[in-house]
């Protein structure tokens, strides 16, 4: 079984820990695997069951100030899966039928080619919240969307003076902070 693990189009925003993928290279990963069907693993290894259906695409545009007073501007494209609470044995959906509604949205919806896909999906075991796409692997049969978990992350540590992992940190970036066990506390730079 051939499996190619496709990392393009997958950025890190900025100085982010996230991985990130834009809708415009998600788009042609699928039209170049038209011919295969879709799949979504989170937590490592389990699987969303073949009979999920895409409840929605929601687009979103977030304005951010973080915690040292820089604002930023991004899209998000987020597809809301469903899982079904009994399982029909329908199949897989194809790509090709993704492709076939993204079309149906697009005429819809404008979807700035640079918007951050991410993927809702919750269940019975499982709250429900947006993924990150961590990688996409491509089989014989399959493009799977392999999600993760994102972060929380302090996108102003430059201007917190946050230590580095390796160095003791007595609190949050907001409040003081001490390089090493030498260094008098200090309050930190950014609130």
């Amino acid at each position: 079984m051939k499996l190619e693990i496709i990392a393009k189009g997958l950025s890190k925003r900025r100085s982010g820990k996230n991985m990130q993928l834009t809708w415009k290279n998600f788009s042609e990963i699928l039209n170049q695997n038209s011919n295969l069907d879709l799949r979504f693993i989170y937590n490592e290894n389990q699987l969303i069951t073949s009979d999920y259906h895409i409840t929605e695409f929601k687009l979103a545009k977030i304005q951010s100030v973080n915690c040292g007073g820089n604002t930023d501007t991004w899209n998000e494209i987020i597809l809301q899966v469903l899982e079904p609470n009994k399982v029909l044995n329908k199949g897989n959906l194809p790509v090709s039928k993704l492709l076939s509604i993204s079309k149906i949205v697009e005429n819809k919806i404008q979807i700035p080619k640079d918007s951050v896909l991410r993927i809702e999906f919750g269940n019975s075991h499982l709250a429900m919240r947006q993924f990150f796409v961590k990688n996409l692997d491509i089989t014989e049969s399959s493009v799977i969307v392999r999600l993760e978990n994102g972060e929380p992350e302090c996108k102003a540590s430059s201007v917190c003076s946050l230590p580095d992992e390796s160095a003791k940190q007595i609190s949050s970036c907001c409040g003081l902070k001490n390089v090493d066990e030498n260094t008098k506390p200090e309050k930190a730079g950014c609130c």
